[in-house]
């Protein structure tokens, strides 16, 4: 075929699909697929080379470029190949296969640019004289795995008919305008549209899909990989398996790894991807080119699924998914709606690569090695099918911000498990089959739960009593301005024992106790453990009618309650009594009487109870003592701590705050019931109390947390009852001393796990590790351990397990269930917690099993309330859900199908719940809807209840407005061929996909004179609004090197400036930015040299005057917000200076690792050595002051090189047009540097916000004032508000360190106006939390 002038072709779809790929995803991800073949002979080099050149000819697809024709992506065919081909000797080098596989991975990593560079790279290296290595690599926009195959093919018949001079048969490639023509056909065929419904039907009621990550999904970043092998045995087997169930061996490979991703994951309705060639006839399979496609494999699986059924359902499957395997994948997501909804069929994937095929060079056998898939979403599977009777390959290959390569080993070493598992019994259960092993299996029952130790003999009311012997007068219980000492505690609670076994309370008997949570309540529960009793308590201010359901149920002998209060409750013949109303004669005797005994009953408390009724828990003294001795050591109490108490009686870590104080000789305040229903009013009483230690739940902590008056300092702060978010956990890391996250049902004794958090982190907190003589075991449900990772449901077991529930046999079998694990008769507790370990051995929490919830702590079940709901006359049918609002929090809705011709009261129906339910049980939400959403096997969808809507569910029609908007609108109608669109419809639910999308994007520069990155449709610009907001701030960010770069437009406040570092480049900044409030606009001021062509200033003061010029025309008036990084804090608090000259307010000036210049000794010496080695220490590069560059010059290449400024794309970019660029920042650093060290700051009258880079080199600074904020004080007459950030003076704007300012700094801008309207008699209380303070 003649090629005298480039041919232009469209894109396939396939290709379309990879061109958006390219646009938008990571910078490091790789779309190459790469192959090695190894060739066990000799080569002849030139005749081998001239066999690539004819290739190319041959091939179109190896000539290919793509590129971008008034915003369209087209492909190129070029008359002749643009690259060269690399012959390579390494046979000199020490490992020849090595070196050669270094340059291939430095080839594959290397960015490609579509348009200009070969999209096909060839290269031949010789390792010996019998030893070649050939290698392949494409872009996968023009080349798939099957054209991999034939262009080898194709190649070594080239090269043979070379060797044996002759001339190669012709070709018989077929061109890429046949695979476009072909794509054509098929898509406007009645097969497409049948293959269309065989996946709608396929795919119908598609279960989310799954992964082996618990990290979450993220774009397509670089590729990890780990690679096993399958034995010749082993393989050998697999075929004779094969044979005798008439399966393949890739039906069965495919069959083998969806087992593997069945066990890990518990999915029983399984999708997995699978890549195919989209070749269905003999054209297609004779053209190099893409067309490969991804089909979806479902698989069903149910408990009894063995081996042998699941490669009969895999061949059926797979011959089914191959005969419609030319629709589409990106056709089959948005038929599904998946599209924009960050939705995905399947994140895992298996793909079978066979080599079926001899191939020899010259006479010499080849051996293919697979070299790039490319980079993946999430994971999947190669198996390397080589048809020659060895051993089989596979990998794992993965995106490494989901895997690390320790993952990837793990599962690589289970797959090969439950391969040797199946072989040996092919007929048992697949969840039978162990994948484990001895190793992970003796981790997860014994080295992660290796909790056990002695549990001291006495009871709690003997351990009262010794430290009333140990510290008589101290104080225990603190309420209101009441303090009762040890000696009163427990004389008291003696007294009151001696009373309750007069009046005929005996051991085993239940006492309720209905009294206020104040010191006679502590009182009252040690007397009824000293009667051998166990009590019961009860809210005096509870609904009646379940207070009266739970003294039916439980059967208390006595209500130890107040008159009023015994006139409502006292029935049934129990004995009413009165605290403290005791006898005279029993004043004097000296009995101390404890009938408690380990195993008897010490509490019943209630719980929410599935069917309706609230069942109760017994628990033991045992369980008791073991809970307060564990979290005594968890702790590490000291007799100085103190407690403040705030849960409700009927809250069970009301046993752990009231009496674990006590246990350790430290004290308890009480909170009264007032105060705990206004948070507020809490944070004076841990400041009058100087409380040490405070449990709260999530809710009530962010609550506590919004007031500016919220100092935890010297906190212990507990947390638990409800998920813990890693933005509250942040939050509480900053502001109070220690945190301490508690998890544990009621059935298990309060706790069962307990961890301190110590540091930052971006997905939500593990739960932590068992406590004390307690066991966790995460299964399947077949109660089997599942492996680390993957999620399961908690099985609790040990020295906490409570008896079961009171009068409620049959439901205490259901969940107190013999431990399988233990040989000592013990039970577990199955919790209904969904979780997994990671492989720390910490436990993370991801949900519940089954209709339970945790409302403000408590746990809930979902199916009472909708008993309760569904009895109101008015109710046909009830549901209820619980939703997570924006801060983190659960709120309950209520769903009411109502009887025909009633009407939704809310008011009245929150009502009659409030009857029956505690107030934290009554919805927050009642919606009436028509019908309860049904999934297809008749159970109620919870996932499908409409969420409660702020405003209307159905977003009312916005007409656009601007210009900008009309433009944007009218080009949708275009694209998407519909009538209307409004300002707030979204791109891709009005129809939009990805193609689409990229139709969109070829048009914008018509209608807008600019081209669009396709990343902003796909980021969060998928509106019309959102998209007009997109191009007015890409309007306002046209000059990357200009003098004010508005990060942020807004008018809606006053605006945050921030000042450029030493480099004179404000980009950092922008890694801030997502971490301030989005209305708050943003600022950056940068050098006036960047550009060149001016004059650099002569001074700081010089430079601020210039840059306070610029503040004062976006903000002529203040108050003003600064803030500095590095040389930037220098010169903001020049800046300041200058603006309370002119009588200005600076309201916020924040400095970040800055300090004043202070050179060594107490005068500049003029030894520039000495200078370098200064302006070093100065920006914080202790480790290169010991041997400092030799001049200024040098010292500005290096910092160039430390703050990576030519690396920087942007910079890159930008020197292609501007060849000074280099020379120019490295000037304004120069100039920076030399004016920063001359500067002295001037005093000024403000507030600084400091943040400390906390990792420094380890170097003597004695009598310097280097990297201490001390050093501001000379300078500054506020106070210094000092926070450590955990990273080095050049990481400070990196993701973690940004995340931590920002909020800091979002916190004290929000507090601005209290803070600034007070005086300061006590600086340290107008800090942050956390932070330290120099006034």
């Amino acid at each position: 075929m003649s090629h005298e002038s480039p041919t232009s072709l469209p894109l396939t779809t396939a290709q379309r699909g990879l061109w958006v790929g390219q646009k938008i995803g990571a910078a490091d991800a790789t779309l190459n697929i790469a192959e090695m073949l190894e060739i066990c002979g000799p080569v002849q080099p030139d005749l081998f080379i001239r066999a690539l050149w004819q290739l190319t000819r041959e091939a179109e697809a190896l000539r290919v470029s793509v590129v971008e024709q008034h915003g369209s992506p087209r492909q190129i065919v070029r008359p002749v190949y643009n690259g060269e081909f690399p012959y390579l000797d390494v046979s000199g080098e020490a490992n020849p296969r090595a070196a050669a596989e270094s340059w291939m991975r430095a080839e594959l990593s290397r960015p490609v640019n579509l348009a200009n560079d070969p999209l096909w790279v060839s290269a031949l290296f010789k390792a010996a004289d019998d030893r070649y290595y050939w290698y392949q690599r494409a872009h996968h926009i023009i080349y798939d795995g099957y054209s991999g195959s034939i262009s080898a093919q194709r190649l070594a018949e080239l090269y043979n008919a070379y060797v044996e001079g002759r001339e190669p048969a012709p070709c018989e490639f077929g061109s890429l305008q046949e695979l476009i023509e072909a794509e054509a056909v098929y898509r406007d065929s009645d097969r497409l549209k049948r293959d269309r419904e065989f996946w709608k039907e396929r795919l119908a009621d598609l279960p989310e899909a799954v992964s082996l990550s618990r990290l979450g999904q993220c774009g397509i970043g670089r590729l990890r990989r780990s690679t096993g092998h399958l034995s010749v045995a082993t393989v050998q087997r697999l075929r004779e398996l094969g044979k005798q169930t008439s399966t393949s061996l890739p039906q069965m490979l495919i069959a083998l790894v969806a087992a593997y991703y069945h066990r890990a994951t518990g999915a029983h309705d399984l999708v997995i991807g699978m890549p195919v060639s989209g070749r269905i006839n003999a054209a297609l399979r004779r053209t190099p080119g893409l067309a490969a496609n991804f089909v979806a494999i479902r698989l069903s699986f149910t408990p009894e699924t063995t081996v042998i059924e699941l490669f009969a359902q895999v061949a059926r499957v797979v011959r089914q998914a191959l005969r419609h395997q030319q629709y589409r994948y990106e056709d089959v997501r948005r038929d599904l709606g998946l599209i924009g909804k960050g939705r995905h069929i399947a994140w895992l994937g298996v793909n079978i690569e066979p080599f079926d095929y001899q191939l020899n060079f010259g006479g010499s056998g080849v051996i293919s090695h697979n070299v790039s898939n490319g980079s993946g979403e999430d994971l999947m599977v190669f198996v390397y099918d080589r048809g020659d009777g060895g051993e089989l390959c596979f990998d794992f290959d993965a995106n490494p911000v989901l895997y690390s390569m320790d993952d990837l080993n793990e599962h690589r070493r289970r797959l090969a498990l439950l391969v040797d598992g199946v072989l040996a019994e092919s007929d048992r259960p697949l969840r039978q089959i162990d994948i484990l092993g001895e190793e992970e299996r003796r981790r997860l029952l014994h080295g992660w739960n290796d909790t056990a130790a002695p549990l001291a003999p006495e009871s709690l009311p003997a351990l009262i009593a010794h430290q009333a012997q140990l510290a008589p007068d101290a104080a225990a219980v603190l309420v209101d301005e009441m303090t009762i000492t040890y000696r009163q505690l427990h004389e008291r609670s003696v007294r009151q024992a001696r009373q309750l076994i007069a009046d005929g309370v005996l051991p085993g008997d239940i006492v309720a106790v209905m009294l206020p949570p104040g010191e006679q309540w502590l009182i009252v529960l040690l007397a009824i453990m000293r009667a051998g009793a166990a009590h019961l308590p009860l809210d005096p201010d509870g609904p009646p009618h379940r207070i009266s359901m739970m003294l039916n149920d439980a059967s208390p002998i006595a209500l130890v309650s107040t008159p009023e209060l015994h006139e409502r409750f006292g029935f049934g013949g129990m004995m009413l009594l009165h605290p403290e109303a005791l006898e005279a004669a029993l004043e004097t005797s000296e009995q101390e009487p404890d009938l408690s005994r380990p195993d008897a009953t010490a509490y019943v408390l209630y719980t929410s109870g599935s069917t309706g009724r609230p069942k109760g828990v017994e628990v033991t003294h045992r369980n008791l003592c073991n809970l307060l001795q564990g979290m005594r050591q968890q702790l590490a109490l000291l007799p100085g701590d103190r407690f403040l108490a705030i849960a409700t009686v009927m809250f069970d870590i009301v046993m752990l705050e009231r009496f674990l104080p006590l246990t350790a000789g430290a004290s308890v305040a009480i909170a009264s019931g007032e105060t705990v229903h206004h948070p507020p009013a809490l944070l004076p009483l841990l400041h009058r109390h100087r409380a040490t230690h405070m449990w709260a739940t999530p809710s009530l902590w962010r609550v506590l947390l919004a007031s500016p008056e919220a100092n935890l300092q010297h906190l212990h702060v507990l947390v638990g009852g409800e998920t813990l978010s890693a933005e509250l956990v942040a939050q509480l890391l900053q502001r109070a001393a220690r945190v301490t996250q508690l998890y544990g049902p009621t059935e298990t004794t309060v706790l069962s796990t307990a961890i301190e958090l110590k540091e930052v982190v971006f997905e939500t907190p593990p739960i932590g590790r068992p406590i004390l003589n307690t066991r966790l075991y995460v299964l399947d449900q077949h109660q089997q351990l599942v492996q680390t990772g993957a999620v399961g449901e908690l099985y609790i077991a040990g020295a906490g397990v409570a008896k079961g529930y009171l009068n409620h046999h049959q439901l205490t079998e259901a969940r107190f269930l013999p431990d399988p694990f233990a040989n000592d008769g013990s039970r577990m507790y199955r919790t209904g917690d969904l979780v997994y370990w990671n492989d720390q051995g910490l436990l993370h929490f991801v949900g519940r099993a089954d209709g339970q919830v945790r409302i403000r702590g408590h746990r809930i079940e979902l199916g009472e309330i909708e008993c309760t709901l569904a009895r109101h006359s008015d109710v046909l049918n009830a549901a209820v859900a619980a939703h997570r609002e924006d801060d983190g929090g659960q709120v309950l809705v209520g769903y009411v199908v109502l009887r025909s011709g009633r009407q939704l009261i809310v008011d009245e129906l929150c009502a009659y719940l409030a009857k029956f339910l505690p107030e934290y049980m009554v919805p927050t939400h009642i919606m009436s809807i028509d019908a309860m959403p049904l999934t297809p096997i008749g159970k109620l969808d919870r996932k499908a209840l409409p969420m409660p809507a702020r405003t209307p569910v159905t977003t009312a029609y916005a007409e656009p407005v601007t210009d900008i908007e009309r433009k944007l609108a009218a080009l949708w109608q275009q694209v998407l061929g519909v009538e209307r669109v409004g300002l707030h419809d979204n791109f891709f639910q009005l129809g939009g996909d990805s193609l689409s999308a990229v139709e969109m994007i070829a048009r914008f520069p018509e209608h807008f004179g600019m081209e669009l990155p396709l990343a902003s449709l796909f980021g969060g610009a998928s509106t019309i609004a959102g998209l007009a907001a997109y191009l007015q701030r890409a309007e306002a960010k046209s000059d990357p090197l200009g003098a004010v770069l508005p990060l942020r437009v807004s008018h809606r406040e006053r605006p945050l400036f921030c000042i450029h570092p030493a480099l004179g480049l404000s980009w950092a900044y922008t890694g801030l930015l997502r971490y301030l409030d989005d209305k708050l606009p943003v600022y950056a001021l940068q050098s006036n040299g960047l550009r060149g062509g001016v004059s650099l200033p002569g001074n700081i003061a010089q430079m601020a005057a210039d840059y306070l010029t610029q503040i004062r025309r976006i903000q002529p008036e203040g108050p003003y917000r600064l803030l500095g990084w590095s040389l930037g804090g220098l010169i903001a608090h020049e800046i300041a200076a200058q603006l309370q000259a002119h009588r200005q307010q600076v309201e916020f000036l924040s400095l970040l690792d800055v300090y004043p210049f202070v050179a060594e000794g107490t005068s500049s010496s003029g030894d520039p050595t000495q200078e370098i080695r200064d302006i070093l220490r100065f920006l914080g590069f202790h480790n290169h002051a010991e041997h400092p560059p030799a001049d200024l010059a040098a010292l500005t290449d290096l910092l160039c090189q430390e703050y990576g400024v030519f690396t920087l794309p942007p910079v890159q970019e930008i020197s292609r047009s501007d060849p000074h660029l280099i020379e120019n920042i490295s000037a304004v650093v120069l100039n920076n540097l030399r004016l920063a060290r001359k500067h002295v700051p001037r005093r000024i009258d403000a507030d600084v916000m400091f943040f400390r880079a906390a990792q420094k080199e380890e170097v003597d600074l004695t009598g310097l004032w280097y990297d201490k904020p001390e050093a501001w004080r000379p300078y500054i007459d506020g106070w210094i508000d000092v926070h450590d950030i955990p990273c080095h003076h050049l990481t400070m704007l990196d993701a973690a360190p940004a995340a931590q300012i920002g909020r800091l700094v979002m916190q004290r801008l929000h507090t601005l106006p209290s803070v600034r309207a007070q005086t300061l008699p006590d600086t340290a209380d107008h800090a942050l939390a956390g932070s330290t303070v120099y006034a």
